[in-house]
């Protein structure tokens, strides 16, 4: 009988453990989905404090092909908006196929697309794949590493 009475216990702790965990897991979802809805939005704004700000004080983005750049004002030059360019972001989106939380890290793979407006005023619409590793730092989901290559 204890030990019936033991491994009930143990049970019981373990689903109360597993019921903190995918809550805490719950939320840390529900965080990162924001902060990746505020990084489209801010970049259909042309909002570059924004995008910054999302983006860990030591982050890293790889473009397709390019090198690792892990030098923070160029990753701030590469998000900037071109001001003497007509070319108009009109929506941008993120869609999570896999995201998986461990501790302060966690992994975002999925697809990107979005639609923009060139010069002369046609609409193009635009898609990739990325995998985003997000960190959490003082309690924020931030991008560590923001990997996106084109899928034409």
């Amino acid at each position: 009988m204890f030990i019936t009475m033991k491994s009930l216990l143990l049970l019981i702790l373990s689903l109360a453990s597993y019921q903190v965990l995918s809550a805490t897991n719950n939320a840390d979802q529900l965080a990162i989905s924001a902060q990746a809805k505020a990084f489209s939005q801010a970049f259909v704004n042309g909002d570059i404090e924004t995008i910054m700000a999302i983006y860990s004080p030591n982050a890293k983005i790889i473009n397709g092909n390019d090198n690792i750049e892990n030098d923070i004002n160029v990753i701030r030059e590469y998000w900037t908006p071109n001001l003497k360019s007509s070319w108009q972001l009109k929506w941008h989106k993120t869609q999570s196929d896999e995201l998986i939380i461990d501790g302060q890290l966690a992994s975002d793979i999925g697809y990107y697309s979005g639609l923009s407006m060139n010069e002369d005023g046609r609409e193009s619409q635009f898609g990739g794949a990325y995998v985003i590793v997000w960190r959490k730092i003082d309690g924020v989901w931030r991008i560590h590493l923001d990997m996106w290559n084109d899928i034409k």
